[in-house]
């Protein structure tokens, strides 16, 4: 039995294990067995807390500051808290998303600054991990 409140996020594996099967005839007759033996399948799977990620930004002049939150959800303390991924900040070219830097996260907060004269269109992306879903924000026109 799992529980992701006592047990904590991340991967769990599965077997081998010694498994014990009962088998019991009809009513009419006793017939009783036991069999047991190994069961060499073997598997895993993840528990992960999901994350959230938002960004905000102003402009001051031709400097937009890009700020980022980052928090996950972590079923221990039923709560969501903050966490420091590899935050990437992109902004739309096209019809694409292009990563203009790489940042990670202190406290939960990652802040980039840019240059720029025109109106652009920013958003923060992050992967997951074993532990944690990845998430990407809303985007922001600045």
């Amino acid at each position: 039995m799992i529980c992701p409140s006592s047990s904590g996020l991340g991967k769990y594996t599965l077997g081998p294990s010694e498994i014990s099967a009962y088998y019991y005839g009809d009513y009419e007759d006793d017939e009783y067995a036991k069999v047991e033996g190994p069961d060499y399948t073997k598997g895993y799977f993840y528990v992960r807390g999901k994350t959230y990620a938002s960004l905000s930004s102003k402009r001051r002049g031709t400097t937009v500051t890009l700020t980022s939150k980052t928090k996950y959800y972590n079923p221990k303390w039923d709560e969501k808290r903050s966490y420091n991924p590899k935050v990437k900040f992109q902004v739309k070219s096209g019809s694409k998303w292009k990563t203009i830097k790489t940042v990670t996260a202190k406290k939960g907060t990652a802040t980039y600054k840019v240059k720029t004269k025109s109106k652009k269109t920013y958003r923060v992306t992050f992967s997951q991990v074993s532990w944690a879903t990845g998430a990407t924000s809303k985007s922001s026109k600045r």
